[in-house]
């Protein structure tokens, strides 16, 4: 995780679970290997995401040394723990109401088993498909996986984007993924019924309406420093900030006839993890960070990532010939798992696609200038929300900074043309 841990002297503070102990560490170890004997010498705990890499969560690695009857030579290991972040952090109250912890379990022990089966059998790719669980801890909503950095697996530089080789290894595994969890509702009626319809819009809740509000005005207040954006669109969205609930949930909901899946709902640079060959050309992707995932429509995925992971001359001019190439590979992979339903023409799918649109818009504006955020403020949903000088201040240099201002010369007018900060 070369992008993760170069940035490990920007962590916010302190958010290391109290309950991560070795006693803790070794039981749950037990269990992993089977083995009673095992007996853990000593625990190294450090944070594994920098400032800007991830709002939803605290990850954790850990590196450990341990004996076991077997063995009695020390023996090493790395593991990854993701946990909530502490009780009185904003972040807690907020996404608690979205299901998103029970919904990442629940994901980890009863849904990726069978697609990842599912794959390797059915459509005969042998690659492995997600990070393997090692234990699944609903009293403390913890998850421990293995560190696929062992396996030479990297994240690719959030701030650089991806190109095109490896945005199509990506369309291509994305495919197979949504192909499976179609299957897999078929084969399983059900198993997405309860959970799965809380992405971050839905008609439940509205946790992160002052969120997207606060990061617009932010956005509208950048624009005063460029006097031609500010005059052709500063208005725009200025009106989007009491829309944007109401377009977001509009978005979101199923029309007839559409494709539905399970979404990933939060595809973007640093959930998505890359083996490679010799040669430094990309060779595999896994999919890690489920939790919000939602029964949707695959377009939701594309959207998001589009707009916040692929470089931006694949992002302003090659979508469409990219749906394309996702939509020949979701074909092939339904066809080869007897998917039983009709499938969308392709025609069918881009006015799916269409339709779904306004994810660019607030996956564009607000969640991207997040995802690229390299100042010295804390980045955090708690400063997202905050009305205090310093919560202001985070999110005004979230917007003023020089990469920000130059994408959004581009950004604004490839929505506007699209009609997408129009009243919709």
């Amino acid at each position: 995780m070369d992008s993760i841990m170069s940035q490990e002297n920007n962590i916010r503070p302190n958010l290391t679970p109290v309950w991560l102990t070795p006693d803790y560490v070794e039981e749950k170890l037990c269990l992993y290997f089977k083995d009673g004997s095992f007996n853990l010498e000593n625990l190294d705990i450090k944070p594994a995401l920098g400032n800007g890499e991830n709002y939803s969560s605290v990850i954790t690695r850990i590196n450990v040394e341990y004996t076991t009857r077997v063995s009695q030579d020390s023996q090493t290991a790395t593991f990854l723990i993701k946990t909530t972040f502490p009780g009185k952090d904003p972040a807690v109250l907020l996404l608690a109401d979205y299901g998103i912890y029970t919904r990442e379990m629940d994901i980890y022990e009863h849904v990726l088993p069978y697609l990842g089966t599912m794959v390797r059998n059915e459509l005969g790719d042998s690659r492995k498909m997600f990070a393997g669980t090692v234990n699944v801890d609903r009293e403390r909503d913890c998850i421990i996986f293995e560190d696929l950095s062992l396996e030479q697996y990297k994240v690719a530089c959030r701030l650089k984007k991806l190109d095109l080789e490896h945005t199509h290894l990506v369309l291509e595994r994305l495919a197979s993924f949504h192909a499976a969890g179609a299957v897999l509702a078929e084969r399983k009626p059900g198993v997405f019924e309860k959970n799965y319809d809380r992405g971050f819009f839905n008609k439940h809740v509205r946790g992160y309406e002052p969120i997207m509000k606060n990061l617009l005005q932010a956005l509208s207040r950048s624009l005063e420093l460029s006097p031609s954006l500010k005059e052709k669109y500063q208005a725009k969205i200025d009106r989007l900030v009491d829309n944007v609930m109401d377009y977001g949930e509009r978005s979101t909901s199923p029309n007839p006839g559409d494709f539905l899946t399970l979404a990933h709902g939060d595809l973007w640079t640093t959930n998505v993890m890359f083996q490679y060959d010799g040669e430094g050309h990309p060779t595999n992707a896994i999919l890690i960070d489920f939790q919000f995932s939602v029964w949707n429509s695959p377009a939701i995925d594309l959207h998001y990532f589009f707009s916040t992971s692929i470089q931006d001359n694949l992002r302003l001019k090659n979508q469409t010939e990219l749906v394309q190439y996702y939509y020949y590979k979701l074909v092939e992979s339904l066809k080869k798992l007897k998917y039983s339903r009709r499938i969308p023409s392709l025609f069918e799918f881009h006015l799916q696609f269409q339709a779904r649109a306004f994810y660019a818009v607030f996956s564009s504006l607000i969640f991207e200038p997040c995802m690229q955020y390299t100042g010295k403020e804390e980045a955090s949903i708690a400063q997202a929300l905050s009305a205090s000088e310093s919560g202001i201040r985070f999110r005004d240099s979230v917007y003023e900074a020089d990469a920000i201002r130059m994408n959004m010369v581009s950004t604004l007018p490839f929505l506007d043309k699209l009609g997408l900060l129009d009243e919709l």
